[in-house]
């Protein structure tokens, strides 16, 4: 019994020195700690001018599906107000909206926008709200708007990650100059010129170190830019998540390629192109009327997006011409009364998936008619493609039966995927292989 007692006495000896090391360590209690970060938090937030928010989703990867980033520009103010404009949609960029914000303490000291905003929108569950890549309800784009702080002492960088789908997140403080012309729509105008750029010039490239050529193309369905350029007679694609600032784009991780570092593209307004900045010089990308590769090498890699404009292009077959006057014919009678407009065939190497987003009009009010496809390229070009899933639009019985004389052939023909060489610009061609007088071309993006 002696020595039992002795056991006893000399744990609870071992026990007291612990709590006093303890108390030695931390002079506040746990609740004064977390109470104390939240404030910093909210004092270097709410007296920033204001904050660029880059997010990177993630939740999508169960879906074998990487997307690119999403920017938002915010400002905070100390009565959990947020203020806030993306480049989700060109609209979201020109209009900005206030909303509310929270600090709250979960697992972790945790910044969570309260309020349906700007930021929630992408993750909506509703695909025809947040144009979820998976075309499927309950998915969004796999992000988050409930974000945990990862360090303990707010910064001019502070990284985040997103509660429920782990995204990545950081903020990182932009100057006054900055949110002036974010929230003055800058933002908006580099979406535009973004798309303008990639529509109008082909081919892009810009010089690597060793002055052979690196491929570039934006993919606007996920939001990935690819870089790509042959070594030993194999193409080698290194692809970035991007998203828009107010001076270009912005990549999650810096890039090498080429013999450069760069994490940023420039914008050059009165040149119009982009540059890469190297050191106190830069590197202009432009435009080539000569393809740098064979177009089944880099669809959907250098070059995602053969576009189909409502004026009729060189290329393009009687067959197809009728077919395509039907389907316009069809829209307008349907009942919906829609005004067909440009079809973007976007392709996406790495998911092996290929978007057809015809854009229509109702009254001026624009919509997109989507069907998404898998598909397979040989070595010599021959693709096949199968219907795997549509949007709400191209889901309506009655637009589908519209978009038949077209799309019968895309759902049931291979086709030779080439370019087109008897026009200027050079354009990319469809051309069944079961039916020889159903071809067309589109712009290369």
């Amino acid at each position: 019994m002696k020595q039992v007692l002795s056991y006893i006495f000399a744990f609870s000896v071992i026990l007291s020195g612990c709590n006093k090391d303890t108390d030695l360590l931390f002079d506040k209690s746990a609740d004064e700690r977390i109470t104390e970060t939240l404030n910093n938090y909210q004092s270097a937030l709410s007296q920033a001018p204001g904050w660029k928010l880059f997010v990177y989703p993630a939740g999508l990867q169960s879906q074998d599906i990487e997307v690119g980033g999403l920017t938002y520009y915010v400002k905070f103010t100390a009565d959990n107000r947020v203020t806030m404009v993306s480049d989700f949609v060109i609209t979201m960029a020109d209009v900005p909206k206030a909303s509310g914000y929270r600090l709250k303490a979960t697992q972790r000291p945790s910044l969570i926008f309260d309020t349906y905003s700007y930021i929630h929108v992408a993750a909506d569950p509703d695909p025809d709200v947040s144009f979820s890549p998976t075309q499927q309800g309950g998915f969004g784009w796999g992000t988050d708007f409930d974000f945990s702080f990862t360090d303990v002492t707010p910064k001019d960088t502070i990284k985040l990650k997103g509660n429920f789908n782990n995204s990545d997140a950081v903020l990182i403080k932009a100057t006054q100059a900055e949110i002036d012309a974010a929230f003055g729509g800058r933002l908006g105008d580099i979406m535009t010129f973004t798309s303008d750029f990639v529509t109008s010039t082909p081919f892009l490239s810009f010089p690597a170190s060793d002055n052979s050529r690196i491929g570039v193309s934006l993919n606007f369905f996920l939001y990935i830019i690819n870089f790509s350029y042959l070594t030993s007679g194999s193409l080698v694609t290194v692809s970035a998540p991007f998203s828009h600032t107010t001076y270009g784009l912005h990549f999650k991780e810096p890039v090498s390629v080429g013999g450069y570092v760069f994490q940023d593209l420039y914008w050059d307004d009165v040149a119009k192109l982009y540059y890469i900045k190297v050191g106190s010089g830069r590197v202009n990308i432009t435009g080539s009327t000569t393809p740098l590769f064979p177009l089944h090498v880099v669809l959907g890699k250098s070059i995602t997006t053969i576009s189909v404009p409502t004026t009729p292009l060189a290329g393009q077959s009687p067959l197809f011409t009728t077919r395509y006057a039907t389907v316009k014919a069809n829209l307008k009678t349907s009942g919906y009364n829609l005004d067909l407009g440009v079809m973007d065939f976007i392709f996406d190497d790495a998911s092996k998936l290929m978007a057809w987003n015809t854009a229509v009009t109702q009254n001026g009010i624009p919509f997109v008619i989507q069907y998404v496809y898998s598909y397979t390229l040989s070595g010599s070009g021959i693709a096949k493609f199968t219907r795997v899933s549509s949007n709400g639009n191209g889901a309506l019985p009655i637009v589908e039966a519209s978009m038949a004389p077209i799309m019968s052939f895309i759902d049931n023909d291979q086709f030779k995927m080439d370019y087109f060489t008897g026009s200027s610009p050079i354009l990319g061609q469809f051309i069944s292989q079961q039916n020889s007088t159903f071809f067309f071309t589109g712009n290369l993006q």
